[in-house]
């Protein structure tokens, strides 16, 4: 994962309870408002939570199993075998295990580590274009969007702002783990507002 990732700051506790029990959550990140999003499916979500607790000790893996099945009780249902495979032997022998609330959120810290890979931080499009759009470019050919980076830009290009929110979403997804779901309305004023011959 890389350190420009901005759910790399998110709380464990915020992104454990996105990921496993579906709970909405929006929250600041270096002054950036956003809105916790899940882009993985349940059965990913099993398989990653349940990897994150392979190497753990017994206590750990016995609470991780009781906050898995409590979440599979609240909405994470799937039907894949093969997670259930990797679960009966990740956790098999600790079903009756004494274990302590310390060991459960150890359990939810590792496997909110894990799962960061699987949300993301949406935004709106003032933000992107606060944030993040440096400059837009605009020549007869269509539009070239300049976004920051931590030591450069990252530069997409599109052929009309219409098709420019995927593209850039490509790139802020890649970087910044970041994505906006702009309505093309304001996102194209927002490119027009911003748009300069040579940036």
């Amino acid at each position: 994962m890389t350190d420009a990732w901005l759910v790399n700051k998110l709380d464990p506790d915020i992104i454990f309870r996105a990921a496993l029990y579906k709970e909405r959550a929006e929250a600041v990140i270096d002054g950036i408002r956003c809105e916790v999003d899940v882009i993985c499916p349940n059965n990913v979500i099993a398989y990653l939570a349940t990897k994150a607790l392979a190497d753990a000790p017994p206590e750990i893996k016995a609470a991780g199993a009781t906050l898995l099945s409590h979440a599979y009780h609240c909405g994470l249902r799937h039907k894949d075998e093969a997670v259930y495979r990797r679960a009966r032997e990740v956790f098999n022998g600790v079903e009756r295990l004494h274990y302590e609330p310390r060991h459960a959120d150890e359990a939810r810290r590792l496997m909110a580590s894990e799962l960061r890979r699987c949300v993301i931080c949406r935004i709106d499009a003032f933000t992107l274009f606060e944030r993040f759009i440096k400059c837009v470019e605009v020549s007869g050919d269509g539009y070239l969007f300049i976004i920051r980076r931590d030591g450069g830009a990252i530069h997409v290009f599109a052929d009309s702002p219409a098709d420019a929110p995927d593209k850039i979403n490509e790139r802020l997804m890649a970087h910044y783990r970041v994505a906006t779901d702009p309505d093309l309305e304001t996102f194209e004023a927002l490119t027009k507002i911003h748009a300069k011959i040579f940036c």
